[in-house]
């Protein structure tokens, strides 16, 4: 696990770069764009990033999902212990953050593949929590190592 923690750890904060990156790229700009052109263009743009954000946004999470669970074996295990450090505590609140947006995402892919409604507050307010949640997980990042 050492030899491969290196590069996991790289692989990591680019994609979680890139993610909160679209999340906040949507919140700041693409919505900004919403209602601005008429209805037929308007639907048009959201399909397109719709199908380009449902090709990048699954995947990318779940290779950040793999290659942080690779690197919190090494901090969080039986023989280091579970919440025995004030490193270890902080890493269990970061992870318990990744899984509701993890959750979150499954419940879109649930209702995209389901062909269902997504839930009101689901369509209009996700990507906030998402940047929210990014923001606690990346200071619970800086902090783990600063304690």
């Amino acid at each position: 696990m050492e030899t491969i923690y290196p590069y996991a750890h790289v692989i990591h904060l680019m994609l979680a770069i890139i993610f909160l990156g679209y999340v906040f790229t949507d919140l700041a700009m693409i919505s900004a764009l919403k209602n601005k052109f008429s209805k037929d263009v308007d639907a048009k743009i959201n399909k397109t990033l719709g199908e380009k954000s449902f090709k990048i946004f699954p995947l990318s999470l779940l290779v950040i999902v793999l290659t942080g669970g690779m690197m919190m074996s090494r901090y969080i295990n039986s023989n280091a212990g579970f919440f025995e450090t004030d490193l270890q505590k902080l890493l269990v609140i970061k992870i318990i953050l990744a899984l509701i947006i993890v959750l979150g995402v499954l419940y879109n892919l649930y209702t995209k593949f389901a062909k269902k409604p997504k839930h009101p507050f689901m369509q209009n307010h996700f990507h906030k929590v998402v940047i929210v949640l990014g923001f606690f997980i990346v200071l619970l990042a800086k902090m783990m190592f600063e304690v």
